[in-house]
């Protein structure tokens, strides 16, 4: 509103027709604007998503009344009328989306922001450093005692699995008990973006649909980082190469895939493209590298299959260190 009040002093001196119009327009846009923010400090919700969608109605037809149509503003605006309309029709209160105060809303997006970097970089620095204590100037402490490689590799996976998934529901089972504890636990049927490769523009789903989903890709992603750092700790056997290499490839990979044109391509094969659930489970990453393989099923599957590949890996290289040690030397 303060931006229409300077476009209107700013254009007062000017009688042109023209200028005259678009301070009549700029005045209506500041009118129905101001009459939205009273609505919802008033909360009245239902009268408010009704004003606004007549609001982004009123800006749609001016947009496609000009000469240039701009199609970004044009699906913008499409995605904010089927916003309103989902609230309207649940009759939910507005949140913030840059900063979301409910329980549900709140952990959802504290997932979404610590899941590509902070998740995994905790887990190779701690596991790492877990790992890499098995060896002491490069032997393998674990050979001194009377245990089989398989139950070796079980018990390090085991714990480490263990150890993991209740630091992740920790901090998530944290922030959704610290924020419902102060601004309440929300609605399951609260609106998430969901970014569909049939239309241009956002549709609007329940979050509690996607939650689970959601969940499952946060499990897999973290046993995928345990399971790797895992194997990068056998072949170096030192701290520092260990957690390099993993910072490196996990969250490096992670980082570049939507920017770079080849693994935007085909990075639906990488394990660490699905770190970030809510990214994947709302298609989001699909549409930002307009490759639809990036989806939850295929996410569950990929997981999946490097996890075994990387234990299978794993359990060769103790196998073939077992059998090069204990090989008797000729003299």
């Amino acid at each position: 509103m303060q931006f229409d009040t300077q476009q209107i002093k700013r254009s007062a001196p000017d009688k042109s027709k023209d200028s005259q119009e678009n301070i009549a327009l700029t005045k209506d846009d500041r009118q129905m604007n101001y009459q939205i923010h009273k609505l919802a400090v008033a909360q009245k919700w239902r009268r408010a998503y009704h004003a606004q969608i007549k609001y982004n109605n009123w800006q749609l037809k001016a947009e496609s009344n000009g000469k240039v149509i701009d199609r970004s503003v044009v699906n913008f605006l499409m995605s904010e009328v089927y916003r309103c309309q989902y609230l309207l029709k649940h009759n939910l209160p507005e949140q913030s989306r840059t900063s979301p105060t409910k329980g549900i809303t709140f952990s959802i997006f504290i997932d979404h922001i610590i899941s590509s970097i902070l998740i995994p970089l905790l887990l190779i620095f701690n596991f790492g450093l877990l790992y890499t204590k098995r060896y002491g100037n490069g032997v393998d402490k674990e050979r001194l005692i009377p245990i089989s490689n398989t139950s070796s590799l079980f018990q390090n996976l085991s714990i480490g699995y263990a150890i993991s998934l209740l630091l992740i529901i920790g901090t998530i089972g944290l922030s959704f008990v610290l924020s419902s504890s102060f601004a309440g636990v929300g609605s399951w049927k609260y609106p998430i973006a969901y970014y569909s490769p049939k239309m241009p523009f956002n549709i609007y789903v329940s979050q509690g649909s996607l939650i689970v989903p959601i969940l499952v890709l946060r499990i897999l992603s973290t046993c995928f980082v345990v399971t790797f750092v895992y194997l990068i700790s056998v072949v170096t056997k030192q701290l520092l190469p260990a957690i390099l290499i993993s910072i490196i490839t996990l969250i490096g990979s992670n980082l570049v895939t939507p920017y770079l044109k080849i693994l935007a391509k085909s990075g639906q094969f990488l394990p660490t493209s699905y770190f970030n659930g809510v990214n994947v489970v709302s298609g989001q990453l699909a549409h930002q590298t307009r490759n639809i393989q990036f989806n939850y099923i295929h996410g569950v599957e990929t997981l999946v299959i490097w996890i075994i590949f990387i234990i299978i890996a794993s359990y060769a290289i103790l196998i073939f260190r077992q059998h090069y040690y204990n090989v008797p030397k000729k003299s």
